[in-house]
């Protein structure tokens, strides 16, 4: 069960290579906050819900909530060092960047609020939402698709006191690196640090420091690889959140992980093509998973991916 809404003006709609509706509604209060609603279908219990905003215009803070018999914030992008938020409600509880469903949700809506003098524009909008743990989720893929690779960083490089922390902005520089010759690592684990949780792996932070490079970007639930080859058809390697259990993915440098990002640049045969910060040798960062492995420590939980698309 996996429903995706993607909404966005002009030119990101005609841009971004998977499927966009329509642009949103806005409203603006007295303090120049934008506000629009998406309405949820039916969400059934324990599910997850997965919010995104990108935008390429002014990099201001925006904030998504939860609005049903009940509502529940989410951190604000970016967040200050003293936020305290709900945890959560009868309905939903809040994981730093996603709720998850306590109960079947009737009536549901996401609010998305962005603090700035200007109506938003060249935006992209998803929320997406599946099973929290998927038992219908596609392992294989007929399609073979590749980029070239990325430039390949080890995150076990970095300073001891944040390099068992910075897999999300060091997949993210991989991931952009084709694309962008001018990406570096240190700015992006800069921006990719969140004072609230002091943790660098919050998804909208990753999201947001992509826009500052003029690629607009998505966090999304998956169940199959059908997004993720889209993405790769256009020469862009993206983001996966995986976790496994003991030797559950055969070569990697973790032996087990409870939430690790990796960059992907390809799926060939039976191998996804994947480069792997966690590794501490940079020569053997690019790594061969074995298909159905990678698939199960990607798509049974959450299924989380950072797409992106470079606006031209």
């Amino acid at each position: 069960m996996l429903n995706v809404k993607r909404f966005a003006d002009d030119p990101i709609r005609d841009q971004f290579p998977l499927k966009v509706t329509s642009p949103v509604t806005w409203s603006k209060n007295a303090s120049n906050i934008w506000e629009t609603s998406i309405r949820l279908p039916d969400v059934p219990a324990d599910s997850i819900i997965v919010p995104s905003y990108s935008s390429l215009g002014p990099a201001n803070k925006y904030q998504f909530s939860f609005r049903g018999l009940s509502q529940l914030d989410l951190y604000p992008v970016p967040s200050n060092a003293d936020f305290t938020p709900s945890k959560e409600t009868d309905e939903v509880s809040g994981h730093i960047d996603c709720w998850h469903t306590k109960k079947l949700i009737s009536n549901g809506q996401v609010i998305l609020q962005v603090g700035q003098q200007m109506e938003p524009s060249n935006y992209l909008i998803t929320v997406s939402f599946r099973d929290l743990v998927s038992r219908s989720y596609r392992k294989t893929t007929s399609k073979n698709c590749k980029t070239s690779s990325p430039i390949g960083l080890s995150q076990m490089s970095a300073d001891k006191s944040i390099r068992d922390r910075i897999c999300s902005p060091t997949a993210l520089a991989m991931a952009l690196s084709l694309n962008n010759e001018s990406t570096k690592w240190s700015e992006i684990i800069e921006e990719c640090y969140d004072p609230a949780t002091k943790a660098f792996g919050s998804w909208p932070l990753a999201i947001r420091s992509a826009a500052h490079r003029g690629f607009i970007g998505s966090v999304e639930a998956n169940e199959d690889w059908s997004n993720a080859l889209d993405v790769l058809q256009t020469g862009q390697p993206l983001v996966c959140s995986i976790r496994f259990k003991s030797n559950g993915l055969t070569g990697a440098p973790l032996t087990h992980t409870s939430g690790h990002l990796v960059c992907v640049y390809g799926v060939e045969e039976n191998a996804v093509l994947t480069l792997d910060p966690a590794e501490k040798n940079e020569k053997k960062i690019r790594k061969r998973y074995d298909l159905e492995e990678f698939s199960k420590a990607w798509l049974e939980q959450r299924g989380a991916a950072y797409y992106f698309h470079q606006i031209t």
